[in-house]
């Protein structure tokens, strides 16, 4: 687990070998989030980083969604994938497909980049194969702006989650005992 004293003691090189994961094949977001150093809090880092998709522009963007792989496509069929897209497509049971699950999704995986230009991009840790499938046919039925939006917005979980494990908690997690107070005074009491 890296602390903010060793993230924010960084060179370049060094925090793009560790948050470059963060997004897909594409280190030149950790880079750009570098910039915003130092950090004050790790939510401030995870800003850094959703900062640096969001300011992306549209060709960026689109080059960062055609670096994910398809969901049990042909680069886990090469065994090209990243290591934390083949934990994270693991984790959703899309390397123990039935045959005619696996054609199903590879024929959805078709449909959506014959129709959007990129990959269907799901947050896989959060969903079993029922709602994978389902998702993919849902979505299908979208305008390209709808999906690019939905993409993008997978793309920022994804790299929420993959932050998180980096971290060891989520950034954005109240601190303990946050929970208990309301604006200041502990929940029950009048004002």
């Amino acid at each position: 687990m890296l602390d903010l004293a060793t993230i924010n003691a960084m060179d370049t090189a060094a925090f793009c070998r560790a948050f470059g994961p963060v997004f897909e094949r594409s280190p030149w977001l950790a880079e750009r989030a570098f910039a915003r150093r130092p950090f004050a809090s790790r939510l401030d880092l995870q800003l850094a980083l959703y900062g640096a998709l969001q300011s992306a522009t549209g060709d960026e963007k689109l080059a960062l969604l055609n670096a994910h792989p398809e969901l049990a496509g042909r680069e886990a069929a090469a065994g090209a994938m990243t290591a934390e897209s083949v934990a994270e497509q693991s984790s959703a049971g899309l390397n123990a497909l039935a045959r005619d699950e696996l054609e199903r999704l590879r024929e959805l995986n078709r449909a959506y980049r014959e129709r959007f230009g990129f990959p269907a991009i799901i947050a896989v840790r959060l969903n079993r194969k029922p709602a994978i499938f389902g998702t993919l046919e849902a979505r299908l039925r979208n305008t390209r702006e709808q999906e690019l939006q939905n993409a993008i917005a997978q793309v920022a979980e994804i790299s929420r989650l993959r932050l998180t494990e980096l971290l060891g908690s989520d950034p954005a997690a109240p601190a303990p005992g946050a929970a208990a107070l309301d604006h200041g005074r502990p929940r029950g009491r009048s004002a």
